[in-house]
């Protein structure tokens, strides 16, 4: 590993110092996983400064490039190997010699999403000798036998385990984690929402107009066709029946743009959100802009905040509008918006996703309210944020 810039796993050893912490299983290509990755590393020089901090993560080859702060590895499983395909002496080294391996939050460890080569992958780190921590997990239920078997194994193995949501702390003591040591915690992108330093790091940066918000008083509208657990699957039916409702709600003009986006194959929202407004009536396609291109997680952190009425069918966006106290709308029958249980937002999350009952959800922000705070808005849920800091400051304090 030759720095922050290098794309390419060379084999190289882990430099002198520590702890040497590896987080995992970051999906770039959506910028809410990236976000989470750039806010754990920040979580981990902040608690330890000399620590190292290598990122296990798919899409660098996409979109690695805008993130020349990380440090990246190709994702676990190609480094160990599973029981599909197998690893590389030199990565199963590296894996060996990390200090702890973090498996970062998300939403992938359900079954609906087939994660098998990274559970198996978790599993084989969990042998190898490494620490195993999981942070801010959304995790599911499973009856595929092996799945359970390997979970069971990593849970009962790890040092650290910190859910997002209740259903998620009931389904990691069913696979056999210890109860009392299963968190309640919440998403590590909140972390940046009381973290001041992060608006530094953000103008700092030289981003091209055409990735900057727009200044207009225009509605943010999220639209996605990402089938999920549990979600109504013909989500481009929803994605135009819902920028109709945010057309209809005011005379506003309309900013299309997403979280995943810009990544043909990956991460292709703009897409679905394009062929939506050209089906639209003419004088209602000149109301609406699609953002065009990727927009990274620090895009996603300035995007988020931009609007003051903003309306989402992907669940990073609304997350960071609500901590910074803009009432948002999220579009989403997924059950991991059980994330939101005991805020004022749940609330705001529209399960049904009919005609009528998208026109009542969208009239809860378009016209925009009041703006609001995020403590008013997401309460107990941005609390819990204190929650994954301490945990993974404690982690990595206990290593180093």
């Amino acid at each position: 590993m030759t720095g922050p810039a290098a794309r390419e796993f060379d084999a190289a050893k882990w430099s002198e110092g520590g702890p040497r912490v590896l987080l995992t299983d970051c999906w770039l290509q959506n910028s809410g996983d990236a976000l989470i990755a750039i806010a754990m590393d920040r979580i981990v020089r902040q608690a330890v400064p000399g620590a190292q901090v290598v990122h296990a993560a798919y899409g660098v080859g996409q979109v690695g490039a805008r993130y020349p702060g990380l440090t990246v590895v190709p994702p676990v499983d190609e480094l160990v190997g599973t029981r599909w395909a197998p690893g590389t002496d030199e990565g199963t080294d590296f894996v060996r010699d990390a200090d702890v391996v973090v498996s970062q939050g998300g939403g992938f460890l359900r079954a609906g999403y087939r994660p098998w080569s990274r559970i198996d992958a978790l599993e084989r780190v969990a042998q190898l000798g490494p620490r195993v921590a999981l942070m801010g997990q959304t995790l599911g239920v499973f009856d595929v036998a092996f799945a359970r078997r390997s979970l069971r194994n990593v849970l009962t193995s790890a040092v650290s385990v910190v859910v997002r949501d209740a259903p998620s702390r009931d389904s990691a003591i069913e696979l056999g984690a210890d109860p009392a040591a299963v968190l309640l915690g919440s998403d590590f992108a909140l972390t940046l929402a009381s973290d001041p330093t992060i608006a530094d790091d953000l103008t700092a940066q030289d981003v091209p107009a055409d990735r900057l918000p727009p200044a207009t008083d225009a509605v943010g509208l999220v639209l996605a066709d990402h089938e999920v657990p549990g979600e109504n699957p013909d989500r481009r039916s929803v994605a135009d029946l819902l920028l109709r409702s945010v057309l209809a709600a005011s005379d506003r003009d309309v900013v299309v743009w997403s979280s995943s986006q810009g990544v043909p194959g990956d991460a292709d929202d703009d897409v679905v959100a394009q062929r939506a407004v050209e089906r639209l009536p003419a004088r209602d396609r000149r109301r609406v802009r699609v953002v065009e291109g990727h927009l990274d997680g620090y895009d996603l952190l300035r995007w988020s905040t931009a609007f003051s009425s903003l309306v989402s069918m992907r669940f990073h966006p609304a997350v960071l509008a609500a901590a910074a106290g803009i009432p948002a709308v999220l579009v989403m029958s997924d059950g991991k918006t059980s994330f939101f249980d005991g805020s004022a937002m749940a609330r705001r999350v529209v399960r049904r996703q009919d005609a009528a009952t998208l026109d009542a959800a969208v009239r809860l922000a378009v016209p925009a309210p009041e703006r609001s705070t995020g403590e008013a808005l997401l309460g107990p849920v941005l609390a819990r944020a204190d929650v994954n800091r301490a945990s993974l400051t404690e982690l990595v304090a206990s290593v180093g």
